[in-house]
């Protein structure tokens, strides 16, 4: 059993474990270098040295602020690299959660899902639904649009359609232009109609979705459903001119939510400030609105429907999920593996007995 993340990563060999190494290195190299880390070690390392730590222990540069990792110690923390590992966990399992519409068609037996319309790749467009132009009803006024790999938000936009969207002509360059988009990028793409969010969080700040984020993990004893952690994202004028584009990530200055499990209550709040150290907040910096203290609404429904998912999907065994709160419940909005340090900000999740045993089966 390897006790260090250093270990861990140098006694990885088997496919699973060097394509989440592939996948980490790839996203640490296109992270962007966070604005403080010249305190980084107690010897007053530098940004080069500390950098090279963070990526051989299998941690996102922008780590070493979040975590603090000045006065705590890494290995207490689920590193990126083995964030993006528990997936093997789940086997061919991770199939239907590496997939939107599958992944859509699961969760509607449990969740609002918001209704895909068209997948859009490379080869055209393949409607889901009627198109548009042979709908008795004209083309909504707003749309998003997703990765069909739903833990990828880099592609995750709102589009304003009213204008001219009754025009046949403009629905199918509309249409035309997101095909160009994939054949580009080679990769898919999933209209969808696009959810309300709850009146209470739009009162928070009003710019973008603030997603509820859940990690559900069975228990090591009898294999019970739990729920390791939960937390909410909520933008910040840091990150506003992301906001309408792309949900709001810790790392780019949103703030993160704790909320307790059981009872839905917000227990602490924290965030990135402009000097890139983390604060504690009681209310939202722009719009003085309580957090912490305050419930999410419908909590004891929404937590029955996810234990319940959960319970009888007895075939996955770790699964991140994240969510916009409606007025009636939560909308599916994606798997997410990159929302750990939204978790972790505020405990690590190798104190969680579920996700260290997890942890423990897939170091060897």
């Amino acid at each position: 059993m390897f006790t260090t993340h250093k270990d861990i990563i140098a006694h990885a060999n088997d496919i699973a474990s060097l394509q989440a190494w592939k996948d980490f290195t790839l996203r640490f190299w296109e992270e962007s270098t966070p604005t403080v880390v010249e305190n980084a070690s107690v010897e007053d390392a530098s940004v080069e040295e500390r950098s090279s730590q963070l990526f051989h222990n299998g941690f996102y540069r922008s780590r070493a602020a979040l975590y603090d990792l000045t006065e705590n110690d890494l290995n207490a923390y689920l590193s990126d690299y083995q964030s993006l590992r528990l997936q093997s966990i789940n086997q061919k399992y991770q199939t239907v959660l590496s997939n939107r519409v599958l992944c859509s068609h699961v969760m509607a037996n449990y969740f609002e899902v918001e209704k895909n319309v068209c997948l859009v790749s490379k080869n055209g467009a393949q409607w889901l639904e009627p198109p548009w132009w042979k709908a008795e009803n004209s083309a909504p006024s707003v749309v998003q649009v997703h990765s069909l790999a739903p833990d990828n938000y880099a592609r995750y936009r709102k589009i304003t359609i009213a204008e001219n969207s009754d025009s046949l002509a403009f629905q199918k360059a509309f249409i035309n232009q997101l095909v160009e988009e994939a054949q580009e990028h080679n990769e898919a793409l999933v209209i969808s109609n696009t959810p309300v969010q709850h009146s209470w969080l739009t009162t928070l700040s009003p710019v973008g979705y603030h997603l509820l984020h859940v990690l559900l993990v069975r228990e090591p004893d009898e294999g019970l459903p739990d729920i390791a952690a939960a937390s909410l994202t909520v933008g910040t004028q840091a990150n506003q001119l992301n906001a309408r584009t792309e949900p709001a990530r810790v790392e780019e200055g949103a703030l993160s939510a704790s909320i307790n499990p059981q009872t839905g209550l917000i227990t602490a709040c924290r965030g990135l400030n402009q000097q890139g150290s983390v604060d504690t907040y009681i209310q939202h910096p722009d719009t003085a609105q309580t957090l912490v203290g305050e419930h999410l609404p419908n909590w004891a429904a929404i937590k029955k429907a996810l234990l319940r998912f959960f319970d009888e999907s007895s075939y996955l065994h770790v699964c991140s999920l994240s969510f916009v709160i409606t007025e009636t419940g939560i909308s599916f909005f994606g798997t997410n593996t990159d929302v750990m340090a939204a978790h972790q900000m505020h405990q690590p999740l190798l104190e969680h007995p579920g996700i260290a045993n997890h942890a423990n089966a897939i170091n060897g």
